[in-house]
């Protein structure tokens, strides 16, 4: 019987695994790195697609229940002007966020299906190790045992051969 560990995929596998064992030891990653991981996992999260839903609904009622009128100016006018901001309307606006939002959740679900999967190999991969190393202490130890039943069953050729020809020398009495 082959050893799994000797086939191509459990090989490539086990060096894929302890390269990146590797890199994620020898990676120190910067407040930026980290900081972007932390916003990529949030950003299809719920609380943050009801949060950028409120500000969106609340913006607009400020100006729909005409708190603030249309052609109020409390924003600076470099922000506000058209020849600084592309002539955007909410609609796109809010199209724009629920679609990066729904991208971030499916990527999260990714992730983590993936972080599953990978988890569920490791643990496979682990549990042959363990059954390898199992079989072959159980090979070697049927191996040792062979070879006493062999010794033993060659001792026991030497004494017939020693009890045959010291019986045959002597006649039987009659």
């Amino acid at each position: 019987m082959t050893d799994p560990h000797d086939t191509p995929h459990a090989k490539r596998f086990e060096h894929h695994a302890q390269l990146q064992e590797k890199e994620s030891a020898e990676r120190k990653e910067s407040l930026f790195l980290r900081f972007c991981d932390w916003t990529s996992e949030v950003m299809g999260e719920p609380p943050n697609i009801i949060f950028w839903l409120i500000l969106v609904v609340g913006w607009t009622l400020i100006f729909a229940l005409k708190i603030v009128s249309s052609n109020a100016n409390f924003l600076p006018s470099w922000f506000t002007g058209t020849a600084y901001n592309f002539p955007l309307n909410l609609l796109t606006t809010v199209a724009e966020l629920f679609i990066g939002f729904l991208v971030a959740a499916a990527a999260n679900r990714a992730q983590r299906i993936l972080t599953t999967i990978i988890d569920g190999i490791r643990t496979v991969v682990d549990q042959l190790d363990a059954h390898t190393q199992a079989h072959t202490a159980l090979l070697n130890a049927n191996s040792e045992l062979l070879q006493s039943n062999t010794a033993l069953i060659q001792q026991i050729h030497e004494l017939t051969k020693e009890i045959h020809a010291a019986t045959a020398g002597k006649s039987p009495a009659g």
